[in-house]
Protein backbone atom coordinates (compact mmCIF):
# COMPACT_ATOMS: atom_id res chain seq x y z
CA UNK A 1 0.00 0.00 0.00
CA UNK A 2 1.28 3.46 -0.94
CA UNK A 3 0.53 6.54 1.15
CA UNK A 4 0.28 10.08 -0.28
CA UNK A 5 -0.67 13.38 1.40
CA UNK A 6 -3.07 15.96 0.00
CA UNK A 7 -1.61 19.29 -1.20
CA UNK A 8 1.98 18.13 -0.89
CA UNK A 9 4.24 18.80 -3.88
CA UNK A 10 6.41 15.74 -4.42
CA UNK A 11 9.98 16.26 -5.64
CA UNK A 12 10.30 12.96 -7.54
CA UNK A 13 7.86 13.59 -10.38
CA UNK A 14 8.63 10.27 -12.10
CA UNK A 15 7.89 8.22 -9.00
CA UNK A 16 4.70 10.07 -8.11
CA UNK A 17 3.37 9.91 -11.68
CA UNK A 18 3.92 6.16 -11.74
CA UNK A 19 2.09 5.73 -8.42
CA UNK A 20 -0.84 7.93 -9.43
CA UNK A 21 -1.21 6.59 -12.97
CA UNK A 22 -4.25 7.95 -14.81
CA UNK A 23 -6.44 8.64 -11.77
CA UNK A 24 -6.30 12.46 -12.08
CA UNK A 25 -5.17 13.02 -8.51
CA UNK A 26 -2.18 15.22 -9.39
CA UNK A 27 -1.95 18.88 -10.26
CA UNK A 28 1.63 20.07 -10.80
CA UNK A 29 2.96 17.08 -8.84
CA UNK A 30 0.68 18.07 -5.96
CA UNK A 31 -1.97 15.61 -4.70
CA UNK A 32 -5.37 17.26 -5.16
CA UNK A 33 -7.74 14.52 -3.97
CA UNK A 34 -8.32 12.42 -0.86
CA UNK A 35 -9.32 8.77 -0.84
CA UNK A 36 -8.32 5.43 -2.36
CA UNK A 37 -7.56 3.86 -5.72
CA UNK A 38 -6.02 0.61 -6.92
CA UNK A 39 -3.35 1.12 -9.56
CA UNK A 40 -3.01 -2.08 -11.65
CA UNK A 41 0.21 -0.80 -13.21
CA UNK A 42 2.03 -1.05 -9.88
CA UNK A 43 -0.41 -3.72 -8.60
CA UNK A 44 -0.96 -1.87 -5.35
CA UNK A 45 -3.49 0.14 -3.34
CA UNK A 46 -2.88 3.89 -2.92
CA UNK A 47 -4.32 5.99 -0.09
CA UNK A 48 -4.36 9.81 -0.33
CA UNK A 49 -4.57 11.23 3.19
CA UNK A 50 -6.17 14.61 4.03
CA UNK A 51 -3.80 17.56 4.48
CA UNK A 52 -4.85 17.99 8.11
CA UNK A 53 -2.20 15.38 8.97
CA UNK A 54 0.43 18.04 8.24
CA UNK A 55 2.08 19.94 11.05
CA UNK A 56 1.41 23.66 11.62
CA UNK A 57 3.98 24.78 9.04
CA UNK A 58 2.19 22.74 6.38
CA UNK A 59 5.34 21.03 5.07
CA UNK A 60 5.94 18.09 7.44
CA UNK A 61 3.95 15.32 9.13
CA UNK A 62 4.17 13.41 12.43
CA UNK A 63 6.57 15.78 14.11
CA UNK A 64 8.97 16.65 11.32
CA UNK A 65 8.86 13.85 8.76
CA UNK A 66 8.46 14.59 5.08
CA UNK A 67 5.36 13.19 3.32
CA UNK A 68 7.87 11.40 1.06
CA UNK A 69 8.70 9.22 4.06
CA UNK A 70 5.15 7.90 4.09
CA UNK A 71 5.02 6.67 0.49
CA UNK A 72 6.44 3.21 1.24
CA UNK A 73 5.78 3.23 4.97
CA UNK A 74 4.60 -0.40 5.00
CA UNK A 75 7.43 -1.87 2.94
CA UNK A 76 9.48 -4.33 4.97
CA UNK A 77 12.76 -3.07 3.51
CA UNK A 78 11.91 0.61 3.97
CA UNK A 79 14.35 2.54 6.18
CA UNK A 80 12.96 6.05 6.46
CA UNK A 81 13.07 6.84 10.18
CA UNK A 82 9.46 5.76 10.73
CA UNK A 83 8.90 4.15 14.12
CA UNK A 84 6.22 1.58 14.85
CA UNK A 85 3.96 4.09 16.66
CA UNK A 86 3.97 6.36 13.62
CA UNK A 87 3.44 3.40 11.29
CA UNK A 88 0.47 2.20 13.37
CA UNK A 89 -1.01 5.69 13.36
CA UNK A 90 -0.76 6.00 9.57
CA UNK A 91 -2.29 2.54 9.26
CA UNK A 92 -5.30 3.52 11.39
CA UNK A 93 -5.59 7.02 9.97
CA UNK A 94 -5.69 5.59 6.45
CA UNK A 95 -8.48 3.24 7.47
CA UNK A 96 -10.60 5.93 9.14
CA UNK A 97 -9.98 8.47 6.38
CA UNK A 98 -11.30 6.01 3.84
CA UNK A 99 -14.26 4.99 6.00
CA UNK A 100 -15.10 8.67 6.47
CA UNK A 101 -15.16 9.25 2.71
CA UNK A 102 -17.17 6.05 2.22
CA UNK A 103 -19.74 7.26 4.78
CA UNK A 104 -19.93 10.64 3.04
CA UNK A 105 -20.53 8.88 -0.28
CA UNK A 106 -23.38 6.83 1.22
CA UNK A 107 -24.99 9.95 2.74
CA UNK A 108 -24.43 12.04 -0.42
CA UNK A 109 -24.57 9.60 -3.36
CA UNK A 110 -25.10 12.40 -5.92
CA UNK A 111 -22.28 14.64 -4.67
CA UNK A 112 -20.22 16.10 -7.51
CA UNK A 113 -17.00 15.95 -5.46
CA UNK A 114 -17.02 12.13 -5.35
CA UNK A 115 -15.35 9.94 -7.96
CA UNK A 116 -16.26 6.29 -7.57
CA UNK A 117 -15.92 3.10 -9.58
CA UNK A 118 -16.01 -0.57 -8.70
CA UNK A 119 -16.44 -3.72 -10.72
CA UNK A 120 -17.32 -5.74 -7.63
CA UNK A 121 -20.99 -6.43 -7.16
CA UNK A 122 -22.33 -3.66 -4.92
CA UNK A 123 -24.73 -5.90 -2.97
CA UNK A 124 -23.33 -9.01 -1.34
CA UNK A 125 -26.09 -9.59 1.19
CA UNK A 126 -28.80 -7.71 3.00
CA UNK A 127 -26.49 -6.55 5.77
CA UNK A 128 -23.29 -5.58 3.97
CA UNK A 129 -22.55 -3.44 0.97
CA UNK A 130 -19.11 -3.73 -0.61
CA UNK A 131 -17.76 -1.61 -3.40
CA UNK A 132 -14.02 -1.21 -3.71
CA UNK A 133 -11.38 -3.73 -2.69
CA UNK A 134 -10.72 -1.59 0.37
CA UNK A 135 -14.40 -1.80 1.36
CA UNK A 136 -14.19 -5.59 1.25
CA UNK A 137 -10.97 -5.62 3.27
CA UNK A 138 -12.39 -3.36 5.95
CA UNK A 139 -15.54 -5.47 6.11
CA UNK A 140 -13.36 -8.56 6.71
CA UNK A 141 -11.38 -6.77 9.43
CA UNK A 142 -14.57 -5.51 11.05
CA UNK A 143 -16.11 -9.00 10.98
CA UNK A 144 -13.02 -10.47 12.62
CA UNK A 145 -12.89 -7.79 15.34
CA UNK A 146 -16.58 -8.19 16.18
CA UNK A 147 -16.68 -11.99 16.05
CA UNK A 148 -13.47 -13.19 17.70
CA UNK A 149 -15.35 -15.16 20.35
CA UNK A 150 -17.56 -16.81 17.72
CA UNK A 151 -14.55 -17.81 15.61
CA UNK A 152 -12.71 -19.29 18.59
CA UNK A 153 -15.83 -21.19 19.67
CA UNK A 154 -16.33 -22.56 16.16
CA UNK A 155 -12.70 -23.67 15.86
CA UNK A 156 -12.85 -25.45 19.22
CA UNK A 157 -15.98 -27.29 18.15
CA UNK A 158 -14.37 -28.29 14.86
CA UNK A 159 -11.37 -29.74 16.67
CA UNK A 160 -13.36 -31.47 19.40
CA UNK A 161 -12.90 -35.24 19.13
CA UNK A 162 -10.35 -35.01 16.33
CA UNK A 163 -8.12 -37.59 18.01
CA UNK A 164 -10.91 -39.96 19.03
CA UNK A 165 -10.50 -43.32 17.24
CA UNK A 166 -13.38 -44.65 15.18
CA UNK A 167 -13.01 -48.32 16.20
CA UNK A 168 -15.71 -49.64 13.90
CA UNK A 169 -14.04 -48.21 10.79
CA UNK A 170 -10.56 -49.04 12.05
CA UNK A 171 -11.37 -52.73 12.68
CA UNK A 172 -13.24 -53.01 9.36
CA UNK A 173 -10.60 -51.39 7.21
CA UNK A 174 -7.20 -51.80 8.87
CA UNK A 175 -5.01 -54.82 9.51
CA UNK A 176 -3.64 -55.02 13.04
CA UNK A 177 -0.20 -56.08 14.21
CA UNK A 178 -0.31 -58.72 16.97
CA UNK A 179 1.93 -58.51 19.97
CA UNK A 180 1.49 -61.11 22.71
CA UNK A 181 -1.78 -62.08 21.00
CA UNK A 182 -2.98 -58.46 21.45
CA UNK A 183 -4.04 -56.65 18.21
CA UNK A 184 -2.39 -53.26 17.76
CA UNK A 185 -3.70 -50.88 15.07
CA UNK A 186 -0.82 -48.67 13.91
CA UNK A 187 -2.88 -46.64 11.41
CA UNK A 188 -6.12 -45.99 13.30
CA UNK A 189 -8.92 -43.97 11.71
CA UNK A 190 -9.99 -40.82 13.53
CA UNK A 191 -11.99 -37.69 12.77
CA UNK A 192 -9.03 -35.99 11.14
CA UNK A 193 -9.29 -38.37 8.23
CA UNK A 194 -12.66 -36.89 7.27
CA UNK A 195 -13.01 -33.85 5.02
CA UNK A 196 -14.27 -30.90 7.08
CA UNK A 197 -15.68 -28.12 4.93
CA UNK A 198 -16.19 -25.80 7.92
CA UNK A 199 -12.50 -26.03 8.69
CA UNK A 200 -11.59 -25.31 5.08
CA UNK A 201 -13.57 -22.06 5.26
CA UNK A 202 -11.73 -21.11 8.46
CA UNK A 203 -8.37 -21.83 6.83
CA UNK A 204 -9.29 -19.67 3.84
CA UNK A 205 -10.52 -16.86 6.11
CA UNK A 206 -7.44 -16.81 8.34
CA UNK A 207 -5.14 -17.12 5.32
CA UNK A 208 -6.88 -14.09 3.83
CA UNK A 209 -6.42 -12.11 7.04
CA UNK A 210 -2.74 -13.08 7.12
CA UNK A 211 -2.32 -11.89 3.51
CA UNK A 212 -4.07 -8.58 4.23
CA UNK A 213 -1.93 -7.98 7.31
CA UNK A 214 1.37 -8.73 5.56
CA UNK A 215 0.76 -7.15 2.15
CA UNK A 216 -1.69 -4.27 2.54
CA UNK A 217 -0.41 -2.48 5.64
CA UNK A 218 -3.51 -3.26 7.71
CA UNK A 219 -2.22 -4.88 10.86
CA UNK A 220 -4.43 -7.62 12.29
CA UNK A 221 -3.33 -9.67 15.31
CA UNK A 222 -4.95 -13.10 15.21
CA UNK A 223 -4.84 -16.35 17.14
CA UNK A 224 -5.05 -19.54 15.10
CA UNK A 225 -3.40 -22.96 14.93
CA UNK A 226 -3.88 -23.67 11.25
CA UNK A 227 -1.22 -24.24 8.66
CA UNK A 228 -2.21 -21.31 6.46
CA UNK A 229 -2.31 -21.05 2.70
CA UNK A 230 0.56 -18.77 1.69
CA UNK A 231 3.12 -17.98 -0.96
CA UNK A 232 2.53 -19.33 -4.45
CA UNK A 233 -0.47 -21.34 -3.29
CA UNK A 234 -2.27 -18.22 -2.04
CA UNK A 235 -1.35 -16.41 -5.27
CA UNK A 236 -3.20 -19.19 -7.08
CA UNK A 237 -6.20 -18.51 -4.82
CA UNK A 238 -6.05 -14.82 -5.76
CA UNK A 239 -5.99 -15.70 -9.45
CA UNK A 240 -9.15 -17.82 -9.29
CA UNK A 241 -8.61 -20.92 -7.19
CA UNK A 242 -10.10 -19.16 -4.16
CA UNK A 243 -13.39 -18.63 -5.99
CA UNK A 244 -13.37 -22.25 -7.18
CA UNK A 245 -12.88 -23.67 -3.69
CA UNK A 246 -15.48 -21.33 -2.15
CA UNK A 247 -18.05 -22.27 -4.79
CA UNK A 248 -17.41 -25.94 -4.04
CA UNK A 249 -18.26 -25.53 -0.34
CA UNK A 250 -20.95 -22.83 -0.75
CA UNK A 251 -23.95 -24.91 0.34
CA UNK A 252 -22.33 -26.44 3.39
CA UNK A 253 -23.31 -23.57 5.70
CA UNK A 254 -26.54 -22.75 7.43
CA UNK A 255 -25.85 -20.31 10.29
CA UNK A 256 -25.99 -16.58 9.55
CA UNK A 257 -22.40 -16.09 10.75
CA UNK A 258 -21.04 -18.85 8.54
CA UNK A 259 -22.91 -17.52 5.52
CA UNK A 260 -21.62 -14.01 6.16
CA UNK A 261 -18.08 -15.35 6.57
CA UNK A 262 -18.32 -17.23 3.26
CA UNK A 263 -19.65 -14.12 1.46
CA UNK A 264 -16.84 -11.97 2.82
CA UNK A 265 -14.22 -14.43 1.57
CA UNK A 266 -15.98 -14.73 -1.78
CA UNK A 267 -16.14 -10.94 -2.19
CA UNK A 268 -12.41 -10.66 -1.49
CA UNK A 269 -11.36 -13.32 -4.01
CA UNK A 270 -13.87 -12.06 -6.58
CA UNK A 271 -12.33 -8.61 -6.42
CA UNK A 272 -8.71 -9.77 -6.41
CA UNK A 273 -9.25 -12.26 -9.23
CA UNK A 274 -10.77 -9.47 -11.34
CA UNK A 275 -7.75 -7.30 -10.61
CA UNK A 276 -5.35 -10.11 -11.48
CA UNK A 277 -7.19 -10.78 -14.74
CA UNK A 278 -7.34 -7.20 -16.05
CA UNK A 279 -4.99 -4.27 -16.43
CA UNK A 280 -7.94 -1.92 -16.88
CA UNK A 281 -9.65 -2.60 -13.57
CA UNK A 282 -11.34 0.50 -12.12
CA UNK A 283 -11.43 0.50 -8.36
CA UNK A 284 -11.41 3.85 -6.60
CA UNK A 285 -13.23 6.19 -4.24
CA UNK A 286 -11.88 9.76 -4.23
CA UNK A 287 -13.13 13.21 -3.22
CA UNK A 288 -11.89 16.43 -4.77
CA UNK A 289 -12.91 18.67 -1.84
CA UNK A 290 -12.36 17.16 1.59
CA UNK A 291 -13.57 20.40 3.14
CA UNK A 292 -17.13 19.32 2.27
CA UNK A 293 -16.51 15.95 3.89
CA UNK A 294 -15.30 17.68 7.07
CA UNK A 295 -18.39 19.91 7.04
CA UNK A 296 -20.59 16.83 6.68
CA UNK A 297 -18.85 15.15 9.61
CA UNK A 298 -19.42 18.10 11.94
CA UNK A 299 -22.94 18.75 10.63
CA UNK A 300 -24.08 15.19 11.26
CA UNK A 301 -22.66 15.36 14.77
CA UNK A 302 -23.90 18.74 16.04
CA UNK A 303 -26.63 20.30 13.87
CA UNK A 304 -30.33 20.05 14.68
CA UNK A 305 -32.15 18.29 11.87
CA UNK A 306 -35.63 19.81 12.39
CA UNK A 307 -34.93 23.51 11.79
CA UNK A 308 -36.52 25.67 9.07
CA UNK A 309 -34.49 25.42 5.87
CA UNK A 310 -34.27 29.21 5.50
CA UNK A 311 -31.96 29.38 8.51
CA UNK A 312 -29.38 27.08 6.91
CA UNK A 313 -29.84 28.00 3.24
CA UNK A 314 -30.08 31.75 3.47
CA UNK A 315 -31.66 33.91 0.78
CA UNK A 316 -28.47 35.80 -0.05
CA UNK A 317 -26.88 32.54 -1.15
CA UNK A 318 -24.94 31.92 2.03
CA UNK A 319 -25.16 28.44 3.53
CA UNK A 320 -24.75 28.03 7.28
CA UNK A 321 -22.55 25.03 8.04
CA UNK A 322 -24.04 24.14 11.43
CA UNK A 323 -26.89 25.38 13.58
CA UNK A 324 -28.60 24.15 16.72
CA UNK A 325 -30.85 25.47 19.49
CA UNK A 326 -29.68 25.85 23.05
CA UNK A 327 -30.07 28.13 26.03
CA UNK A 328 -28.78 31.66 25.59
CA UNK A 329 -25.75 32.39 27.80
CA UNK A 330 -27.55 35.65 28.75
CA UNK A 331 -31.00 34.58 29.92
CA UNK A 332 -31.23 30.81 29.48
CA UNK A 333 -33.96 31.08 26.85
CA UNK A 334 -33.73 29.20 23.51
CA UNK A 335 -31.47 30.80 20.92
CA UNK A 336 -29.70 29.60 17.77
CA UNK A 337 -26.00 28.74 17.91
CA UNK A 338 -24.28 29.21 14.55
CA UNK A 339 -21.15 27.23 13.70
CA UNK A 340 -18.75 27.13 10.77
CA UNK A 341 -16.29 24.28 10.25
CA UNK A 342 -12.86 25.03 8.84
CA UNK A 343 -10.77 22.32 7.22
CA UNK A 344 -7.31 23.77 7.67
CA UNK A 345 -3.89 22.37 8.41
CA UNK A 346 -3.38 21.96 12.14
CA UNK A 347 -3.10 25.30 13.98
CA UNK A 348 -3.89 27.60 11.06
CA UNK A 349 -5.75 30.80 11.94
CA UNK A 350 -9.12 31.82 10.52
CA UNK A 351 -8.99 34.16 7.55
CA UNK A 352 -10.60 37.63 7.85
CA UNK A 353 -13.01 36.82 5.03
CA UNK A 354 -14.38 33.87 7.00
CA UNK A 355 -14.79 36.02 10.10
CA UNK A 356 -16.98 38.57 8.32
CA UNK A 357 -18.97 35.86 6.57
CA UNK A 358 -19.71 34.21 9.91
CA UNK A 359 -21.02 37.47 11.38
CA UNK A 360 -23.26 37.83 8.32
CA UNK A 361 -24.82 34.41 9.01
CA UNK A 362 -25.89 35.63 12.44
CA UNK A 363 -27.20 38.96 11.16
CA UNK A 364 -29.33 37.16 8.59
CA UNK A 365 -30.86 34.87 11.19
CA UNK A 366 -31.67 37.80 13.45
CA UNK A 367 -33.18 39.69 10.53
CA UNK A 368 -35.36 36.77 9.44
CA UNK A 369 -37.08 36.87 12.82
CA UNK A 370 -38.31 40.42 12.17
CA UNK A 371 -39.56 40.13 8.62
CA UNK A 372 -43.31 39.54 8.82
CA UNK A 373 -43.58 37.22 5.81
CA UNK A 374 -40.94 34.96 7.34
CA UNK A 375 -42.43 34.62 10.82
CA UNK A 376 -44.81 31.80 9.95
CA UNK A 377 -41.77 29.76 8.81
CA UNK A 378 -39.72 30.31 11.94
CA UNK A 379 -39.97 29.23 15.53
CA UNK A 380 -41.01 31.69 18.19
CA UNK A 381 -37.57 32.55 19.53
CA UNK A 382 -37.18 35.89 21.27
CA UNK A 383 -34.34 37.76 19.66
CA UNK A 384 -35.47 41.23 20.73
CA UNK A 385 -37.02 42.58 23.90
CA UNK A 386 -39.81 45.03 22.95
CA UNK A 387 -39.52 47.08 26.13
CA UNK A 388 -35.83 47.90 25.94
CA UNK A 389 -35.35 47.17 22.20
CA UNK A 390 -32.34 45.16 23.31
CA UNK A 391 -31.26 42.04 21.42
CA UNK A 392 -30.43 38.68 22.90
CA UNK A 393 -26.89 37.34 22.52
CA UNK A 394 -26.31 35.24 19.36
CA UNK A 395 -23.40 32.78 19.76
CA UNK A 396 -21.12 32.25 16.74
CA UNK A 397 -18.23 29.81 16.64
CA UNK A 398 -15.71 28.08 14.39
CA UNK A 399 -14.72 24.42 14.53
CA UNK A 400 -11.36 23.20 13.26
CA UNK A 401 -9.51 19.93 13.77
CA UNK A 402 -6.42 18.88 15.68
CA UNK A 403 -4.57 15.59 16.03
CA UNK A 404 -3.38 14.81 19.59
CA UNK A 405 0.36 14.63 20.04
CA UNK A 406 -0.07 11.13 21.49
CA UNK A 407 -2.08 10.19 18.35
CA UNK A 408 -5.00 9.11 20.52
CA UNK A 409 -8.36 8.27 18.90
CA UNK A 410 -10.17 8.19 22.24
CA UNK A 411 -9.52 11.78 23.31
CA UNK A 412 -12.81 13.70 23.37
CA UNK A 413 -11.16 16.95 24.48
CA UNK A 414 -12.62 20.05 22.81
CA UNK A 415 -9.95 22.74 22.85
CA UNK A 416 -10.88 26.41 22.92
CA UNK A 417 -8.54 28.85 21.22
CA UNK A 418 -7.66 32.12 22.90
CA UNK A 419 -9.85 34.78 21.34
CA UNK A 420 -8.79 38.18 20.04
CA UNK A 421 -11.20 41.06 20.70
CA UNK A 422 -10.13 42.80 17.53
CA UNK A 423 -11.15 39.87 15.34
CA UNK A 424 -13.71 37.96 17.34
CA UNK A 425 -16.07 40.84 18.01
CA UNK A 426 -17.79 43.37 15.82
CA UNK A 427 -19.90 46.33 16.93
CA UNK A 428 -21.09 49.71 15.69
CA UNK A 429 -21.15 51.24 19.15
CA UNK A 430 -18.97 50.75 22.19
CA UNK A 431 -20.39 49.20 25.35
CA UNK A 432 -23.67 47.93 23.84
CA UNK A 433 -23.82 44.20 24.39
CA UNK A 434 -27.55 44.06 23.58
CA UNK A 435 -27.26 45.96 20.31
CA UNK A 436 -28.07 43.87 17.21
CA UNK A 437 -24.75 44.84 15.63
CA UNK A 438 -22.65 43.65 18.58
CA UNK A 439 -21.63 40.08 17.85
CA UNK A 440 -19.01 37.79 19.36
CA UNK A 441 -17.56 34.54 18.10
CA UNK A 442 -15.05 32.02 19.35
CA UNK A 443 -13.09 29.06 18.01
CA UNK A 444 -12.82 25.39 19.00
CA UNK A 445 -10.63 22.50 17.86
CA UNK A 446 -11.88 18.91 17.99
CA UNK A 447 -9.89 15.69 17.76
CA UNK A 448 -10.13 14.75 14.08
CA UNK A 449 -9.40 11.09 14.83
CA UNK A 450 -12.28 10.83 17.28
CA UNK A 451 -14.63 12.75 14.96
CA UNK A 452 -13.83 10.47 12.02
CA UNK A 453 -14.55 7.43 14.14
CA UNK A 454 -17.87 8.84 15.38
CA UNK A 455 -18.96 9.75 11.87
CA UNK A 456 -18.00 6.46 10.23
CA UNK A 457 -19.31 4.21 13.00
CA UNK A 458 -22.70 5.98 13.05
CA UNK A 459 -23.24 5.22 16.73
CA UNK A 460 -26.21 7.42 17.69
CA UNK A 461 -25.52 7.22 21.42
CA UNK A 462 -21.87 8.26 21.06
CA UNK A 463 -22.80 11.00 18.58
CA UNK A 464 -25.45 12.41 20.93
CA UNK A 465 -22.98 12.33 23.81
CA UNK A 466 -20.42 14.30 21.79
CA UNK A 467 -23.04 16.85 20.72
CA UNK A 468 -24.08 17.42 24.33
CA UNK A 469 -20.47 17.84 25.40
CA UNK A 470 -19.76 20.35 22.63
CA UNK A 471 -22.93 22.36 23.32
CA UNK A 472 -22.05 22.70 26.99
CA UNK A 473 -18.49 23.67 26.06
CA UNK A 474 -19.66 26.40 23.68
CA UNK A 475 -22.27 27.67 26.14
CA UNK A 476 -19.79 27.94 29.00
CA UNK A 477 -17.17 29.49 26.75
CA UNK A 478 -19.42 32.38 25.80
CA UNK A 479 -20.58 32.81 29.36
CA UNK A 480 -16.95 33.00 30.49
CA UNK A 481 -16.13 35.55 27.78
CA UNK A 482 -19.09 37.75 28.74
CA UNK A 483 -18.30 37.43 32.44
CA UNK A 484 -14.70 38.48 31.78
CA UNK A 485 -15.70 41.48 29.63
CA UNK A 486 -18.86 42.79 31.32
CA UNK A 487 -20.33 43.55 34.71
CA UNK A 488 -23.98 42.51 35.03
CA UNK A 489 -26.63 44.06 37.28
CA UNK A 490 -30.32 43.72 37.99
CA UNK A 491 -32.01 47.14 37.93
CA UNK A 492 -34.83 47.77 40.42
CA UNK A 493 -36.54 51.15 39.89
CA UNK A 494 -37.03 53.00 43.18
CA UNK A 495 -40.17 55.03 42.54
CA UNK A 496 -41.24 54.65 38.94
CA UNK A 497 -42.20 51.50 37.04
CA UNK A 498 -39.60 49.76 34.88
CA UNK A 499 -41.42 50.93 31.76
CA UNK A 500 -41.16 54.57 32.82
CA UNK A 501 -37.57 54.09 33.96
CA UNK A 502 -36.58 52.60 30.59
CA UNK A 503 -38.24 55.39 28.62
CA UNK A 504 -36.67 58.04 30.82
CA UNK A 505 -33.14 56.68 30.44
CA UNK A 506 -33.49 55.14 26.97
CA UNK A 507 -30.73 57.19 25.32
CA UNK A 508 -28.33 56.42 28.16
CA UNK A 509 -29.10 52.70 28.36
CA UNK A 510 -29.84 51.86 24.72
CA UNK A 511 -28.08 48.56 23.92
CA UNK A 512 -27.05 48.08 27.54
CA UNK A 513 -30.29 46.68 28.98
CA UNK A 514 -32.43 43.64 28.27
CA UNK A 515 -35.56 42.28 29.96
CA UNK A 516 -35.19 38.73 31.22
CA UNK A 517 -37.95 36.12 30.90
CA UNK A 518 -38.94 36.67 34.53
CA UNK A 519 -39.44 40.42 33.94
CA UNK A 520 -36.22 41.55 35.63
CA UNK A 521 -34.19 44.26 33.90
CA UNK A 522 -30.60 43.24 33.17
CA UNK A 523 -27.84 45.83 32.72
CA UNK A 524 -24.51 44.96 31.07
CA UNK A 525 -21.56 47.37 31.29
CA UNK A 526 -18.21 46.72 29.67
CA UNK A 527 -15.49 46.64 32.28
CA UNK A 528 -12.94 48.59 30.25
CA UNK A 529 -15.33 51.16 28.76
CA UNK A 530 -14.78 54.77 29.81
CA UNK A 531 -18.49 55.52 30.22
CA UNK A 532 -19.38 52.56 32.46
CA UNK A 533 -18.72 54.41 35.73
CA UNK A 534 -20.82 57.38 34.57
CA UNK A 535 -23.73 55.10 33.61
CA UNK A 536 -23.63 53.37 37.01
CA UNK A 537 -23.64 56.71 38.80
CA UNK A 538 -26.67 58.03 36.88
CA UNK A 539 -28.67 54.78 37.21
CA UNK A 540 -28.10 54.62 40.98
CA UNK A 541 -29.86 57.96 41.41
CA UNK A 542 -33.17 56.43 40.34
CA UNK A 543 -32.73 52.67 40.85
CA UNK A 544 -31.01 50.01 42.89
CA UNK A 545 -28.25 47.98 41.19
CA UNK A 546 -27.67 44.41 42.30
CA UNK A 547 -24.57 42.72 40.90
CA UNK A 548 -25.33 39.32 39.43
CA UNK A 549 -23.46 36.52 37.69
CA UNK A 550 -24.80 35.07 34.45
CA UNK A 551 -24.53 31.60 35.97
CA UNK A 552 -27.20 32.67 38.47
CA UNK A 553 -29.63 33.47 35.64
CA UNK A 554 -29.02 30.58 33.26
CA UNK A 555 -28.48 26.85 33.24
CA UNK A 556 -26.54 24.73 30.76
Amino acid sequence: MKILVEEHTYSNATQINEICGNFNVLQDNKVSKVGYFFNPTINDCVICLPKVIKDAAGTTVLGGLSPENLINIFSEDEDNQINEIQREFVRNFSLWSYRTISTFHKLNPQSSIVSYASSTRDKIDENNTYGTLLDVIFAIVQFYNKNKDYLIYTIKNLHRGNDRINWRKTISNKTPVFQDNVPIYIDAINKRKQINFDEELMIIFYSTISYISKNLGIRIITEYNYELISGAQFEAYLEGLGLTRLKAIKYKYFSDKDIQLWRLCYAFFEKTSQIEASNNIEDYLLVSDFNQVFESMIDVLISDKDLPDILKNQEDGKIVDHIFRHNSPIDGQPIYYIGDSKYYSIGRNIEDKSLYKQFTYAKNIIQYHFITKKRNKLESIRYRDNLTEGYNFTPNFFISAYIPSELNYDSTEIKERKFDDNKHRISHFENRLFDRDTLWLTHFDVNLLFIMMLYAENDNISQSSFKSELIIKVFKSFQDILTAKYDFYIISAKEKSLEVFVKTHFMLLNGKIYTLANGALLLALEKDADESDRVRTIVKKNADLTSIKLAEITTT
